[in-house]
């Protein structure tokens, strides 16, 4: 090869929850295009490429990789948001590593995902697709109350919701079509027990595990993650169940390459997969949580499969044995008159990140879906005890005061 050029790896996203992945790539020494409809997001000034161009866009993307393909040299898409349909969009136009398209789509969409599942028989909360109310009045007879309501495919729980009575199915059903490219929503049968995300990286017919964090949720009937706790707190018995299920339903999916994280429930019955999208994790999970519990670094190991990169054993071996918690701090909904301690809480014990995702000025509206976190507190410990302490004394040392918003008639 006369030619010198560094490969080129395609990063979707570049706002905060994107930085961590484009500094890895570079730091393997990828040139890295990062793509983001926001001129501003922060990923835009580190990547050696600024693309400005809307991640959902899937075959704006492709048309723009097939044209520079040869100029970058490009070897490699990555998803860093949940897009992975456009990460395979670029792939399969351009021949690089990926899942194909249709496999795509179907972990991007909870109905087509719902229905493979239940003809396959991995344990899934029954689901149906609807249009209309009466169609969704069908499906409660299947389900029964309370069920979700939830939008196809939309990502952060955005159009998702609890409902317990007939009365509030119409609500929910408008706000989940709003929230869905379909223009239909999920009824899905309401299942109950602790929540989980379960993360693995499939190659060459393995399927390599990152970790199960456990989930926690707050402001019902909207199912708010409030954070995570990596690693999970789960026996190793469970854990096993909760790989083989999640297994089990990405290769029902049709993944066979690549990152993907499954969203699990342990129900009274056993373990359920209620959802699976062909990507990393978001919610500073594979990000940071992940590498500062064990070690372990799923985004190096994605960029290094997608730019045919080698794929060192380093990226999956477990050398760290200690407890991360990602919380966010949630200040009562108003006007935010001002936001102190932030300074002061990074230098406490065990704090490694705080972000904060809004300024003094700026109204945080009422909690309604996981799009709606303001201020994040990432802390560590060698233990759960000691990771929750300090995770505490930095929430209680953050301060957003806010006043409530007048309401103009």
């Amino acid at each position: 090869m006369g030619d010198m050029k560094k490969k080129a790896v395609m990063v979707l996203g570049a706002g905060v929850m994107q930085l961590p992945m484009i500094r890895k790539a570079k730091e393997m020494g990828l040139f890295v295009i990062a793509s983001d409809r926001n001129v501003d997001a922060v990923g835009l000034k580190e990547a050696d490429f600024a693309l400005t161009l809307d991640i959902k866009s899937a075959w704006a993307h492709a048309v723009w990789a097939g044209r520079n393909k040869e100029r970058f040299n490009i070897s490699g898409v990555v998803a860093g948001a949940d897009v992975a349909i456009t990460a395979a969009a670029v792939s399969n136009a351009l021949g690089l590593p990926g899942i194909s398209m249709e496999t795509a789509e179907r972990s991007n969409n909870k109905s087509m995902m719902k229905s493979k599942w239940l003809v396959d028989g991995i344990p899934t909360p029954w689901a149906g697709e609807v249009s209309t109310l009466q169609e969704a009045k069908e499906a409660l007879k299947k389900t029964g109350l309370p069920c979700m309501v939830k939008a196809i495919d939309n990502a952060a729980s955005r159009g998702s919701r609890r409902i317990d009575t007939v009365d509030e199915l119409e609500e929910a059903l408008i706000d989940a079509k709003n929230h869905s490219t379909t223009g239909t929503a999920l009824i899905e049968e309401f299942v109950e027990g602790p929540e989980q995300s379960v993360e693995l990286i499939v190659w060459k017919g393995r399927h390599y595990r990152f970790g199960i964090v456990d989930r926690h949720f707050g402001f019902g009937p909207f199912p708010i993650e409030t954070g995570h706790t990596n690693p999970s707190a789960l026996s190793p018995a469970v854990q096993e169940e909760l790989y083989s299920v999640v297994e089990a339903a990405a290769t029902s999916l049709g993944i066979d390459f690549g990152p993907y994280k499954a969203d699990t429930i342990m129900t009274k019955k056993g373990p359920m997969v209620l959802e699976l999208p062909a990507r990393l994790s978001g919610g500073f999970h594979s990000q940071y949580t992940t590498p500062s519990a064990t070690g372990l670094e799923p985004q190096k190991m994605a960029l290094a499969l997608a730019a045919g990169l080698e794929v060192k054993e380093e990226y999956h071996t477990l050398i760290k044995d200690r407890v991360t918690i990602c919380k966010a701090v949630f200040p009562e909904p108003g006007i935010i008159r001002s936001i102190t301690g932030v300074e002061e809480a990074k230098t406490l014990p065990g704090v490694e990140e705080i972000f904060m995702m809004t300024e003094v000025g700026e109204v945080i509206p009422p909690y309604r879906n996981c799009g709606h976190r303001v201020c994040y507190i990432i802390a560590a410990g060698a233990d759960r005890t000691e990771a929750e302490a300090n995770w505490q004394r930095a929430a209680e040392t953050v301060s957003i005061n806010t006043a409530p918003e007048k309401v103009y008639a």
